[in-house]
Parts: C-alpha cells; sequence; structure tokens
C-alpha cells in the first residue's frame, strides 16, 4: 500500500464541506441515531445501518458525534489506503474477532446485492461468491479472511479504494460540494493532457450571429439619429431589424431534411449542424426578448411623444393590433417550450402550441411586410421542405411486435416501409393512430440498417409513450405506424472516426444500439457499408441492474459477433453501492470475472462497473491508450452529464458530439 499523502491545501475546505454535511444529517440535536442514519443514506437493511453506525461511533456510546463523523468520512475521503479498508473491515467484521468468516460476508454480499436491486442469480448465489472469494484471498488457509489478507487482495485491484473514495463518501455526505472537491483533487493529480479546442465551430457560428445582430442593431439606431428620431421610436425601428433577421434565422434549424443532407456533405465538418437545435433555441429566446422589448418601445413612443396617442396605435392600426395579437400568441409559444414543459408529462403541451408558428408567421407578415425581404427564401425553403415530408411519409405500417420492457421501455418492431433507406444513428417521426391520431414524436431507430425490420424502444416519459406503453401491457389490439424519415443525426459521423467512445445515459442508449449492431457486422464482413473504425469504447450508464435488460439481449448477440474484439462495452450502474459496504460484493466479482464467468448484475460476459464513473480517469486513459490518432465522442443523456463531459473531453483533445432532439 502507499504510504499517506501530504495533507492537501484544499483539507480546509474538505472540513469545512464534511461540516456542514454532519448538520444536515444531524438536526438540531447535532448527533445522529441509528434511526436518522438509515434515513440519511436511504438504507433498505437496519442491518446494514447498524453496522455503518457501529464504524462510526467509535467510543460506544451509542451516538455519532461530529468529531466521529468528520474523522471517518475524512479517513474515506483523504485518508490512507489502510484507513479506508479498516473501515470497511469493521463493517463487514459482525463478531469483531478481527477476521471475515463465511457467513459474514455470504451475509454484506446479499444485503449488497438487494440495496442494488439485483437479485441472486442461480448460479452465483451470494453463498457461492462468498465462497470464491476465500479460497481466492485466503492465503493462510484457515477459511477465514485477515485484514492483511484483504489489504493484499485490494493491493492488486487499486481500483476498488478510488471506488470507495468516490462513491461511499458521496453517498454518506451527499452534496455537490464534495464532488466538487474530489475533482479538484483528481485534476489536481492528473497528469496534463494537451488540449484542443473542437468546440470552434459553434462558437465561431454563434459569433457571426452575435455580430450581424449588433452591426444591424448599430446601423438602425445610426440611421434614426441621422432621421432626427426620438429615442423610443429610433429602439422599436432598430429592434424590429433585428426581429426580421432573427425571425428568418430561426426557421433554418428546423429543415431536418436539409441537415440531414448538410451533415452527409463536406459542408457538415465545418457548419455546426449537430448544434441546430440548441441554435433554434438560442435563436427562440432571443426573438421572444427582442419582441417585448420592441412592443415597450413602440408603446413607449406613442404614449409620450406621439400625437395619435397610445389608444390609437393599440385599437386603431393594423401594426398595433397585430403587435399585440403576435406577442400573445408568441408568449404562449415561448412558455409552453420551456424545458420544464417538454421534459415532463405535458410534453403534448409543448407540441400542440409549438405548431402556433403557422399563425406567428402570418402575423408577422400581416404586422411587418418588410419581414419577407429576410424571410422570404427561408420561408420558401421551409414551404418546399414540409411539402417533402408530406409526400415521402411512408404509408400505414403494421407494427410487427410490440413487448413492455422492464424500466418502463416499450420495443416496437415495425414492417419496413418499401424504399426506406436510413444509416445507423438516423431518427424518426411515428404516428400511430391508436394511441393519438394526429401527433408525430421523434424516435432513434434502434435497429441495424441490415435488418429487414425497423425496432424502436420507447420510454414512458410523457402522456404519449405512457399510453402507448398501456396499450401494449393491456393487449388493446393491433397497433398501425406512420413513418416520416429518415432524418440524421451526430452518430452519422460515427464510422468516419478512427476511435471512438459512445456514452448513452438510461433510454439515450437507443441511437447507438443501431450502430453498435452495425459496427460488429462491418467488422465481420456481414455488411457492405464501409466503416473507418478499428476500436469502441462503449459506456451505457443506469441506476439499477433492470435497467440494461431490455437492451441485454442486444449486447449477448454482440459479444457472440465480435469477433475482432473491437468493441469494449463498460455497463455502469450509478445506483449500486461500490463503496465500503459492497467490498465483499465487488471483491467476489472481480474474482469471478477474472475466472471468467459471467457478470452477477448483467448475466453478460462484460464486466458492470458499480457506482458514478469516474470520467476523468476513464477518457483520460482512452486518450492516453490511442494517442495522436485521436478519439471522437458521441453522447446521449441528460444535459446535466453532458455538461460536465463536454469541458472534460476539449481538455482531453476528444471531440464532443452529442445526440439531441
Amino acid at each position: 500500500m502507499s504510504e499517506p499523502r501530504a495533507p492537501s491545501p484544499h483539507d480546509a475546505a474538505l472540513l469545512a464541506i464534511l461540516e456542514r454535511a454532519f448538520a444536515q444529517h444531524a438536526g438540531a440535536d447535532a448527533v445522529i441515531d441509528p434511526a436518522e442514519l438509515q434515513r440519511a443514506l436511504r438504507l433498505r437493511s437496519p442491518y446494514l445501518a447498524k453496522r455503518i453506525f457501529h464504524a462510526f461511533d467509535r467510543d460506544g456510546d451509542g451516538l455519532i458525534r461530529k468529531d466521529e463523523f468528520v474523522g471517518a468520512v475524512r479517513a474515506l475521503v483523504a485518508g490512507t489506503p489502510r484507513d479506508k479498508l479498516e473501515f470497511a473491515f469493521r463493517i463487514h467484521d459482525a463478531d469483531g474477532d478481527g477476521t471475515l468468516d463465511r457467513d459474514e460476508l455470504t451475509r454484506m454480499i446479499a444485503i449488497a446485492l438487494a440495496e442494488s436491486e439485483t437479485l441472486e442469480r442461480a448460479t452465483q448465489p451470494a453463498e457461492h461468491l462468498a465462497a470464491a472469494l476465500i479460497a481466492k484471498i485466503d492465503t493462510n488457509g484457515d477459511g477465514r479472511v485477515s485484514l492483511d489478507e484483504l489489504e493484499r487482495a485490494v493491493e492488486r485491484r487499486p481500483w476498488l479504494l478510488e471506488k470507495m473514495t468516490r462513491n461511499e463518501a458521496i453517498w454518506i455526505a451527499p452534496n455537490e460540494e464534495l464532488i466538487g472537491w474530489l475533482d479538484h483533487e483528481a485534476k489536481g493529480q492528473a497528469a496534463a493532457l494537451p488540449a484542443a479546442d473542437h468546440g470552434k465551430a459553434p462558437r465561431v457560428a454563434l459569433a457571426i450571429w452575435i455580430v450581424a445582430n449588433v452591426g444591424l442593431l448599430g446601423a438602425m439606431v445610426a440611421r434614426g439619429f441621422v432621421l432626427g428620431q426620438q429615442p423610443p421610436m429610433l429602439l422599436g425601428r432598430a429592434l424590429g431589424a433585428c426581429l426580421d433577421l432573427n425571425g428568418a434565422l430561426i426557421l433554418v434549424p428546423m429543415m431536418r431534411g436539409l441537415l440531414t443532407r448538410l451533415r452527409a456533405s463536406w459542408i457538415g465538418k465545418s457548419v455546426p449542424v449537430d448544434e441546430s437545435i440548441e441554435f433554434h433555441k438560442i435563436v427562440g429566446h432571443t426573438l421572444f426578448a427582442l419582441g417585448v422589448t420592441h412592443g415597450v418601445a413602440y408603446v413607449l413612443a406613442y404614449a409620450t411623444g406621439h400625437s395619435a396617442g397610445l389608444g390609437h396605435l393599440l385599437g386603431a392600426t393594423r401594426v398595433g393590433l397585430t403587435g399585440v395579437i403576435l406577442l400573445a400568441v408568441f408568449a404562449v409559444m415561448w412558455v409552453f417550450s420551456l424545458g420544464f414543459i417538454r421534459r415532463t408529462r405535458r410534453f403534448e403541451l409543448f407540441y400542440f402550441t409549438h405548431l402556433l408558428y403557422v399563425a406567428w408567421l402570418g402575423l408577422t407578415i400581416a404586422h411587418a411586410p418588410k419581414f419577407l425581404l429576410f424571410a422570404g427564401l427561408p420561408l420558401l425553403g421551409f414551404a418546399i421542405e414540409q411539402l417533402r415530408r408530406l409526400r415521402r411519409r411512408a404509408p400505414a405500417s403494421a407494427v410487427v411486435t410490440a413487448k413492455a420492457l422492464r424500466s418502463g421501455v416499450t420495443s416496437l418492431e415495425i414492417a419496413r416501409p418499401r424504399g426506406f433507406a436510413f444509416q445507423a444513428g438516423d431518427y424518426c417521426f411515428l404516428r400511430i393512430p391508436e394511441i393519438a391520431r394526429h401527433e408525430w414524436h421523434p424516435f432513434t431507430i434502434s435497429s441495424a440498417p441490415e435488418r429487414a425490420e425497423l425496432g424502436f424502444h420507447v420510454r414512458a416519459l410523457g402522456n404519449w409513450s405512457s399510453s402507448l406503453r398501456r396499450h401494449v401491457e393491456e393487449g388493446r389490439g393491433p397497433l398501425t405506424a406512420y413513418v416520416d424519415g429518415p432524418y440524421g443525426s451526430p452518430s452519422a459521423h460515427i464510422f468516419e472516426s478512427r476511435h471512438a467512445v459512445l456514452i448513452g445515459a438510461g433510454i439515450g442508449v437507443t441511437p447507438f444500439a443501431s450502430v453498435l449492431e452495425s459496427i460488429v457486422l462491418r467488422a465481420n464482413g456481414q455488411s457492405e457499408r464501409p466503416s473507418k473504425l478499428a476500436n469502441v469504447h462503449f459506456f451505457w450508464l443506469n441506476r439499477d441492474a433492470y435497467s440494461f435488460e431490455w437492451f441485454g439481449a442486444l449486447l449477448r448477440d454482440l459479444e457472440q459477433l465480435d469477433e475482432r474484439r473491437m468493441l469494449e462495452v463498460h455497463l455502469c450502474m450509478t445506483g449500486g453501492g461500490a463503496g465500503v459496504t459492497a467490498l465483499g460484493l465487488e471483491l467476489a466479482r472481480e474474482v469471478m470475472h477474472g475466472a471468467g464467468r459471467s457478470d452477477v448484475y448483467t448475466g453478460l460476459r462484460h464486466h458492470t462497473h458499480a457506482g458514478s464513473p469516474d470520467w476523468e480517469k476513464l477518457l483520460g486513459a482512452i486518450a492516453k491508450q490511442h494517442g495522436s490518432e485521436g478519439v471522437d465522442v458521441y453522447f446521449c443523456g441528460p444535459p446535466g452529464l453532458a455538461a460536465r463531459l463536454r469541458p472534460l473531453c476539449a481538455r482531453l483533445g476528444m471531440p464532443f458530439r452529442e445526440e439531441r432532439f
């Protein structure tokens, strides 16, 4: 084991963080009792809560005081490896005799499996795992595991201590401050890697847009001063010109067919096509702010200096009447497009209110006919695209199979429409009349282009997807589907990469289901489609073991098909205990994995990582492994995780592409 590290200059900050965490757990009486500890740690097992409490309560008075809590957690976070192991050993050693026997290990392994919501596998029950662990690390043959034997076993698996530090300490002191402290420490100790700027194109495009707006605003203000206009009127007209510009630009990111063709061409390598939806949101928010400010400026102009008066503007002029209605329509669209609406079961509110864009366009032209000077070409392109979409929408296709899978996922296999060709990672809009007659919803195609049917996996998040799941669960009858697409996505670039990292969280794995299958088929010569890929690292994050099951069948097939072993699968169970309370289970899993046995959590050949990934270490190791050849990262998951990964990938010199709908 390594020597204790020198005190960090951040120790004072760590102490303050732990004291705040203790105050959060302890409450007004400034002590933690067993029941409070079990509630704070959200443990199902009273026995496990008792064992953890015993490890904290060093003086045995039945209460955890601040110095005991801070000392124990500090040892887990910043202590020596021996400190961490001693804490874990005390939790496992129920009778306190200084050794771990088979019964103690069996009980703790069974509890760790239950806490992670994992059923014991018939082929690898807790008793079998405990016996295998003792047989591997019991060097003196007494049928027990001592602290020294445990230490020697962990020395060969140092990542277990790293998991313990990151996962268990955060579990005991749950706050973002501690995560930030650990990340800061990791960056301070990690070797520096050359940084590369792979976000240049989006920033250049954004800068051009900002300059265009500022330049137009400045030119209109200067013109107004020359003409002698009053400040409110001058500002209103200048803002109106910016409204015309942005009203034209907001249409471009929604031309999905055009963007799909651009992405597949050389232009897609220099223009930030993948950021189109984000740009649409930025322009939308800007448009609403400009619209409100424009309206206020005109109200002030008429209220303070115009001979006709404010009442004439609002009640007797085309500009005033259409302006009021236009702002009201825009306000409805803007409010119901906000994230807290789109990402909940109220998605339909966003869907239907956004159809008001037709009224918005008509009112804008009526309000300011010169808008057509800016928007004429984008409007024509947008209209042509909508007509093409209507023409190419496939006729009704039968839903061949529909299954309700675990974790609220519904699997659909749809008969492939005649002439329907797509690329791995593409998405479509689906309309299923039996669920909703007029609604179209976007879903990634989860089957490979080489397959006969179109596969989709739909997570029950909103009203439409929940209704689909209920329909399938209750067996209400056959379904038909109408397909609009396909449309390209950032995943289309994968086969141009030499080395790639795919990161999917939860249902965000669906773009990669199609991609992974196609990767293996191409590598084994079972597909004529070209690919430059030499190596793929696939990460899939889920909270519990059940969530892996709906995709498990495909992963098992891929394990058998992957003859060249070009695919490295990393399954991460973020809700799994990977620290001191699950040390016995984690060691047993490592032993079984080394013996070639399937994973306890998923039954797959590939090992499942319990706890939250240390992205700094994992991605840093991949970047070093491939060196100057470069590695591209493709992500589909929650925005919060993307916000953490994007700057890390930039620092590691790994281009980052995010899937958005």
